[in-house]
């Protein structure tokens, strides 16, 4: 049986930034989708946040 879309979200975004689950739980759909956002563009980008260029 495979994770369901939000189940993989909020491990993605627990593991990334250090959140507890119900800091995860607390947030709104919105902010899920921008913080998914900023990871994926930084692996696409291949850049490291706090690196300076």
């Amino acid at each position: 049986m495979s994770a369901s879309p939000l189940v993989k979200a909020s491990y993605r975004l627990a593991r990334a930034f250090g959140w507890t689950p119900q800091q995860v739980q607390a947030m709104t759909m919105g902010q899920v989708s921008i913080y998914l956002q900023m990871l994926d563009e930084e692996i696409s980008d291949g850049d490291s946040w706090g690196k300076l260029s």
